[in-house]
């Protein structure tokens, strides 16, 4: 069986901030998970995933909400153990949570160390962009407690990320974010547009709070800023991802990937969808309190949407950015096709961009590229590496210390 990802909808829709932009913002989220049925989903759901990814010897899950922390520490206390008590011998567990922060405390900062979770912090800002849509119910700004929860994870050497929700509140202040990440020491960024895609009818377009021109100049004020002299510090997703493709290695991005993703979300009532996008009855694959997983990840409906991506529209097809767009989201695509032949809501911002950016990541594509071939060059027997002071082997003249031989440019950053 190949590797299967999963992402829990561990709460649902609860949560105990009420951002303006959240699509479950009406829905009547509160605090307080219900225990009983998360125990019984997991208790019917990991004995037969753990027997799905024996052969690949590879778990992965995401718990997501909502909130998810409000599922409580010892609900994931108990995830672990099952996880563990269920796993064929030397299979890798990777677990994932994404969160708010503002429910991290010390007792949750030594399970992540100790589990070795990899966390994803939402933040959109320095404290007076943030606290603009990112509120509790009380109306109060969440900054102040998201950082308290940031430096929990620092104080027990948690891995963690930061994700920024585009909206009006600060698509027009790019460089002021990425200034504001590089001061706080944040190294690993993903940037998504705000959008309301469970607000519509089924099969209409999601309502979009921001423009395909304001979000294509954000891209381009971003990579400037991400760039600097040729040499970014900090991995932003969407740019490492692009890099890929430029590099012709797969892009692990769905949006700018050949298809759509093969994962699995599970709803908290054991609902499964290919895809949170996608929570939609003619895409629903099964229940897993209802059915075996291997029945479900047989549904015909999984390879249909795998497959969603294709045919592209005309419009990408005929398009000079397609081997490193690939069409993006079709959730995004146009509802009127003749508008843009069936083109992505985007499609303008991605233009946009790959005019503008296209050379910044061909330069760096060459840099890593020749990096790559010193570094895998087999020598002669005997023979040592050039010397930082040295001449480069790739034939640019420079230094080797400040071209290939520069450890950030690849070990660094994009292979760290």
């Amino acid at each position: 069986m190949p590797p299967l990802s999963v992402m829990f909808k561990t709460v649902s829709n609860r949560c105990n901030l009420a951002c303006s932009y959240c699509y479950y913002r009406d829905s009547g989220g509160s605090m307080g998970a219900e225990r009983g049925s998360n125990q019984q989903l997991v208790d019917r759901f990991m004995p037969q995933y753990m027997e799905y990814v024996a052969d690949c010897r590879s778990a992965s899950l995401a718990w997501q909400g909502g909130e998810p922390t409000i599922a409580g520490l010892a609900f994931f206390e108990e995830i672990v153990e099952a996880e563990a008590r269920h796993a064929a011998p030397g299979t890798s567990l990777g677990n994932a949570i994404q969160t708010n922060g503002t429910l991290l405390d010390d007792a949750w900062g030594r399970f992540l160390h100790d589990y070795n979770f990899l966390v994803g912090i939402s933040v959109d800002g320095p404290e007076a962009i943030h606290d603009l849509e990112r509120r509790d119910r009380g109306g109060h700004g969440s900054f102040r407690s998201v950082m308290a929860g940031i430096e929990t994870l620092r104080r027990h050497d948690v891995e963690f990320n930061v994700l920024c929700v585009l909206g009006q509140h600060n698509i027009r202040a790019a460089r002021d974010l990425m200034r504001f990440f590089r001061r706080e020491g944040i190294e690993y960024l993903q940037f998504i547009p705000a959008m309301d895609f469970q607000a519509t009818e089924p099969g209409m377009p999601a309502r979009y709070l921001i423009s395909p021109d304001e979000y294509g100049e954000f891209l381009v004020e971003l990579f400037d800023e991400w760039l600097g002299g040729g040499l970014p510090r900090v991995s932003v997703r969407i740019f490492d991802n692009f890099l890929q493709s430029f590099l012709g290695v797969p892009n692990n991005l769905c949006v700018h990937g050949d298809a759509c993703s093969g994962g699995l979300v599970i709803e908290q009532n054991g609902d499964c969808y290919p895809c949170d996008f996608y929570i939609d009855s003619p895409w629903k694959l099964g229940n897993v309190l209802e059915q075996p997983l291997a029945e479900i990840v047989r549904n015909p409906a999984w390879p249909a949407f795998v497959r969603r991506k294709s045919p592209l529209p005309g419009a990408c097809l005929a398009c000079e950015y397609r081997a490193w767009c690939k069409g993006g989201c079709p959730r995004n695509r146009l509802a009127d096709a003749s508008a843009a032949e069936g083109a992505e809501y985007f499609c303008g911002a991605y233009k946009r961009f790959f005019a503008h950016a296209g050379p910044g990541l061909e330069s760096l594509r060459d840099r890593i590229q020749r990096y790559l071939a010193v570094k895998d060059r087999a020598l002669p027997r005997g023979a040592s590496p050039p010397g930082r002071n040295d001449r480069c082997p790739c034939g640019s003249t420079r230094k080797f210390k400040v071209c290939c031989g520069n450890p950030q440019l690849a070990s660094s950053y994009i292979f760290r």
